[in-house]
C-alpha cells in the first residue's frame, strides 16, 4: 500500500508543477499579446496622426494661398493646429499624445514628422511651387 500511495503522491506532485507551469505560460501569453495589441494601437493611432497633422497642414496652405517657406513651416500657428489636429486624431483612435512634430520645407513638399508611442511617422504634402 505504502507504494502505491507514494506513487499517487509523486504524480500529484507533477501535476500541480505541470498546472504552475501552464498558468505562467498562459500569464505570459497575455502579456504577450497586450504588448502587442498596445503596439498596434500606437502605430494605427500614429497614422492617423500624421495624416490629420498634413491635412492641418494643407488648410494653412490653402489660407496662406501657397505662401511655402521655412517661416511657413515655423510659424507656432502652423505647428500648432497641426499638433492639435494630430492629438485629436491619436486620441480618437485610443494612442497617446504626439510628440516631437516637426515640419519641413521640400522642394515641391513640406513634410510632418511624428511620433506617437514608439513610433515615428510621415506624411508628405505636395506643393504647386517650389521655394528654391
Amino acid at each position: 500500500m505504502d507504494a502505491v500511495s507514494g506513487e499517487r503522491g509523486q504524480a500529484l506532485v507533477l501535476a500541480v508543477l505541470a498546472l504552475g507551469l501552464a498558468a505562467a505560460t498562459i500569464v505570459g501569453l497575455q502579456a504577450a499579446q497586450d504588448r502587442i495589441l498596445e503596439d498596434v494601437h500606437d502605430r494605427r493611432a500614429g497614422e492617423a496622426a500624421v495624416e490629420a497633422a498634413g491635412a492641418a497642414l494643407a488648410d494653412a496652405l490653402v489660407e496662406r494661398a501657397g505662401s511655402v517657406g521655412d517661416a511657413f513651416a515655423a510659424d507656432p500657428l502652423v505647428v500648432e493646429r497641426s499638433r492639435a489636429a494630430a492629438d485629436r486624431l491619436s486620441a480618437a483612435n485610443g494612442g497617446g499624445p504626439v510628440r516631437d512634430l516637426t515640419i519641413t520645407v521640400g522642394t515641391r513638399t513640406l513634410e510632418v514628422r511624428l511620433t506617437v508611442g514608439a513610433h515615428r511617422q510621415r506624411a508628405a504634402v505636395g506643393t504647386t511651387c517650389c521655394r528654391r
